[in-house]
């Protein structure tokens, strides 16, 4: 007798759920998909001291790398670029003179990969392209560099 009650109760109550979880028609949705908002805050690069900068026209953006005499295009849009030089500060390729400067090679520099933090982006990544190639061995390796971007 009392599985009978025990098993007439739990079919009552199979039932009972089963009803309240029917499908009701679902979810319903109305009007366009919702857009990115675009930034309409500054943009920014940072170099390798943390500092951040706009349409900078000398920059180190990491150690082994110091930009100068940047000629800046489309700054703000997904991919900011430049034209400029490129300078061995490090003297790997050698120096020249007689007062040992650094060798200068002419590129074109390529900021991609926005970062949005607290209404202002930053540019997470540079690409260096040598005007005249092949890339000098001084450089390969650090033409195509994450950048440091402030935590959120």
């Amino acid at each position: 007798m009392r599985i009978r009650r025990l098993v007439l109760s739990c079919a009552v109550s199979a039932v009972f759920l089963t009803a309240c979880g029917g499908v009701d028609g679902g979810v319903r949705v109305e009007g366009p998909a919702a857009t990115r908002i675009p930034s309409t805050g500054p943009v920014y690069v940072t170099d390798w001291y943390g500092r951040a900068w706009q349409h900078p026209v000398e920059v180190d953006p990491t150690m082994r790398v110091t930009l100068t005499g940047l000629k800046w295009r489309d700054w703000g849009s997904p991919r900011a670029r430049a034209t400029g030089t490129v300078l061995d500060v490090t003297c790997l390729g050698g120096c020249t003179g007689s007062g040992n400067h650094p060798r200068r090679v002419p590129v074109k520099v390529v900021l991609s990969d926005l970062v949005r933090r607290e209404g202002v982006s930053f540019y997470g990544h540079l690409n260096l392209v040598p005007v005249h190639p092949p890339l000098p061995y001084w450089l390969q390796g650090n033409d195509s560099t994450d950048l440091e971007v402030p935590d959120a």
